[in-house]
């Protein structure tokens, strides 16, 4: 079995369990809150790369966008159409299948591309983020929420991921400035960077903190005309 189709049957069966807590656990919340603050301001389309059951498309929408969604997990993208079946705005809203290293949509297509909780399911990031590149329109934002190989919670916690690695899937971490660098490297210049998440379950998940700190690395880079 492919990554990609390991991936989508993964959550295919987290599914049910992903609707009922995905949005109440501190470290969404504060992820979903710095991504909205990073696209005040901007208009137009919108596009939400593993979009899941929907869990952003409500708060777009409100914010007068025109949302597209795509997502490997069939599973996912059937909630998430049921979800948003009786929003008001719902026919402003399109959700279907398909991979972030392949994109159904035509280049310069949308203002805005969001990615969170998606690159660290790919063993590289270049294919994904080229793609998100070339559905962007020149001057439009790309937004993206991965967690961080280099959070002093993660480094404290190395020993045990080392451990798990041997028996299963275990996140492809970013380290943030290396990201910072391919982005540049893609044409993609970084305007903001925030941390969320400490890691201290109970006591400070879901903080705001340095980009260096968070357990969450949330960036928003500006896409260069050339």
């Amino acid at each position: 079995m492919t990554t990609k189709a390991a991936v989508g049957e993964l959550f295919d069966g987290l599914a049910p369990e992903y609707v009922r807590s995905r949005e109440r656990q501190p470290s969404f919340r504060a992820q979903k809150r710095i991504v909205l603050e990073m696209l005040e301001g901007i208009r137009g389309r919108v596009l939400d790369v593993g979009c899941g059951p929907a869990v952003m498309e409500a708060e777009l929408l409100e914010r007068g966008f025109e949302v597209a969604g795509v997502d490997v997990s069939e599973e996912m993208i059937r909630l998430g159409k049921a979800r948003l079946a009786e929003h008001p705005l719902q026919a402003r809203c399109h959700l279907r299948t398909g991979d972030a290293e392949n994109l159904p949509y035509p280049h310069g297509f949308f203002d805005a591309v969001l990615a969170m909780g998606v690159l660290e399911y790919l063993p590289d990031y270049s294919a994904a983020l080229a793609e998100m590149r070339r559905v962007l329109r020149p001057g439009g934002v790309l937004i993206l929420a991965v967690p961080s190989r280099v959070s002093p919670y993660r480094l404290l916690r190395s020993a045990f991921e080392l451990a798990r690695r041997r028996r299963g899937f275990v996140p492809n971490r970013c380290i943030p400035w290396l990201l910072d660098l391919q982005l540049e490297r893609m044409g993609l210049l970084k305007l903001e960077a925030k941390g969320c998440n400490l890691g201290l379950h109970g006591v400070m998940e879901g903080v705001q903190a340095a980009p260096w700190l968070g357990t969450q690395y949330v960036v928003k880079a500006g896409k260069r005309a050339f």
